[in-house]
């Protein structure tokens, strides 16, 4: 009896609640957009225009405030349904050195909209991903994620949308390096993350930055004794919630008063009282584990930092067909030659692969599946007399209905409900895909220091990747709008390349009480892209069908089918020059 009372209080003690508050500053007025976000999650938001918020969290979490020039706050929750914060000025942050475009400033000498995160605020995070990290981190980012399937990154929005590129999100700079992702960051080797959201602060970029601007530093190492450490995380991972659709008792009585289920019906069926949640058919918890050791360590000479991490995250999908796995190592090193001359590299080299499922297509969408169909089918029919009518008149056809090679049985699909994507886990597994590749992303760069003041710096940065998708399926027959009579198969192979050479200098002197700061330079980019793709679908493609055949290179010569190939090149290069006034 005491073990379930136990589990009972600490069950009444971790459970979720609604907790809400006002944030002020010192003075007592209301604070819009202050950060609110659970210790160690993705979960935040930011304080509404009277300096409210509304955040769901246990009572064993902390709530992390936090805003821009003003000192974090951290209080646990406990029992408390409200807590009210008064933020106070943080003094030391206004002579904290950010990252300007091709240099740094003092946060108290800029002037135009700069939101900064260090490293502090990154770490613990239930996320592999550098952008999800910034989520409820800056006040005028959002950060979106339009997936839950392993490896999709999260998209960030700096101030809402602009329309003066094809692409919405904002550029992206990872040691000064111009990246196309920053999903291959762990969070954990970020040093600290500028975003410059407006045109001033931007500027520097040209029109590419119309969307803002995010600079990552990622770590260098510090000074002092050499350090070996090793994190490792299991993140668990469910469906946060259910759409509210009918059970079997609902479903009957709609059907009945839409007229189209009786219950004689119900007995020619052979209803046996099924009642199917599909949602806990098809998804179940899963674990996400991440593990990383570093190396690091520094001197008045030079440092180094060496991380390698992996990351296993298993979806939520039953099954294994959406997987995310990854192997990143991050390489920095500097070292000082002279007084005069430094020198450094950062690179990173990533190896992924992934397996997803179908989530946007209008038919054969595993959620649309998840919703559509009825409660009153099984997941599984052990024969073929328990098919729905037009089903059994395919399989008598000889279409071919297919079996979950787990166990065996038939992929049930509805009596009920005719114009549906049929079985979602028949969805799941009709189609055998994967997608894998390297990237490499790294610069070097020297800093010359001829004069006091003056830092020219030239830097060479770099990316390769090399990318490849397969995909096979094979005919099958759910409905009447669920199904295919052709196998197919496609392939895709992707190069790329892309290089900058950049040559700036710094010029930055006091003399008493004034300052005089100037900056310019050149940069020339060229991006390379080599793609070639090829596909086949017919009744009979391939001279063989086990699996070590599902490759093009089996596809029947004389076929009779429809083939497409295709080859695609482009490149694009650029030379610019920036440079601003010398101020005081």
């Amino acid at each position: 009896m005491i073990l379930p009372m136990l589990l009972l209080s600490f069950w009444t003690y971790a459970q979720t609640a609604q907790v809400k508050g006002v944030v002020n500053d010192e003075g007592g007025s209301p604070m819009p957009g202050v950060n609110v976000v659970v210790k160690g999650t993705t979960n935040g938001l930011i304080t509404d225009t009277n300096g409210q918020y509304l955040i769901s969290a246990d009572s064993k979490s902390t709530l992390s405030f936090s805003f821009i020039g003003y000192k974090t706050q951290e209080i646990l929750v406990s029992n408390q349904k409200q807590i009210n914060v008064k933020l106070v000025p943080d003094n030391f942050q206004v002579d904290e050195v950010v990252v300007i475009g091709y240099g740094t400033q003092k946060k108290s000498d800029v002037t135009g909209a700069v939101s900064s995160v260090r490293s502090e605020s990154l770490q613990n995070l239930a996320t592999s991903d550098a952008a999800a990290a910034l989520q409820g981190k800056a006040a005028g980012v959002q950060v979106l994620s339009n997936s839950g399937a392993p490896g999709q990154g999260a998209s960030i929005r700096v101030r809402g949308y602009s329309s003066n590129s094809g692409s919405i999100g904002p550029l992206l700079i990872v040691d000064g390096l111009k990246v196309d992702n920053i999903q291959y960051l762990d969070p954990s080797m970020i040093e600290s993350m500028e975003i410059l959201k407006d045109a001033a602060s931007a500027a520097i970029y040209g029109a590419q930055a119309g969307n803002g601007v995010v600079l990552i530093t990622t770590k260098s190492g510090g000074k002092g004794k050499s350090s070996i450490s090793y994190d490792m995380s299991y993140i668990s991972q469910s469906l946060a919630r259910k759409a509210e659709i009918f059970r079997a008792a609902d479903f009957i009585a709609y059907k009945k008063m839409s007229g189209v289920l009786t219950d004689a019906t119900l007995t020619g069926y052979k209803y046996d009282g099924t009642d199917t949640d599909w949602f806990d058919a098809v998804f179940a918890p899963s674990i996400s584990q991440q593990h990383t050791i570093t190396f690091q360590g520094g001197n008045n000479q030079g440092h180094y930092f060496t991380s390698l991490n992996y990351t296993n995250d298993d979806g939520i999908v039953k099954g294994d067909k959406d997987v995310y796995k990854r192997i990143t190592a991050q390489i920095n090193a500097d070292y000082n030659i002279k007084e005069w001359l430094q020198i450094g590299t950062n690179n990173s080299i990533e190896k992924w692969d992934t397996k997803s499922v179908s989530q946007m297509s209008q038919y054969g969408s595993l959620m649309n599946c998840v919703m559509q169909m009825d409660p009153l089918t099984p997941v599984y029919y052990s024969s073929p007399d328990e098919f729905a009518a037009g089903t059994k008149q395919a399989y008598d056809q000889g279409k071919n209905v297919l079996k979950d090679p787990t166990n065996g049985l038939y992929y049930a699909t509805s009596r009920y409900v005719i114009d549906n994507n049929g079985n979602p886990l028949l969805q799941r597994d009709r189609t055998q895909a994967s997608n894998g590749g390297i990237n490499v992303r790294g610069v070097i760069y020297g800093n010359l220091k001829p004069v006091k003041g003056l830092v020219v710096t030239s830097r060479l940065g770099y990316r390769m990747a090399q990318s490849s998708a397969h995909s096979f399926s094979a005919p099958y027959y759910a409905t009447s709008q669920a199904k295919s009579d052709d196998y197919s198969i496609s392939a895709n192979a992707n190069t790329s390349y892309y290089y900058q050479w950049e040559n700036f200098a710094n010029y930055d002197l006091t003399l008493g009480k004034h300052n005089i700061a100037a900056m310019g330079g050149m940069s020339y980019s060229e991006d390379n892209n080599d793609n070639v793709s090829a596909s086949a679908s017919g009744p009979d493609i391939l001279t063989g069908y086990a699996s070590n055949f599902l490759y093009l290179n089996y596809v029947k010569s004389n076929m009779v089918s429809t083939t497409t190939n295709g080859v695609t090149t482009s490149s694009e290069k650029t030379v610019k020059s920036f440079g601003n006034e010398p101020g005081k």
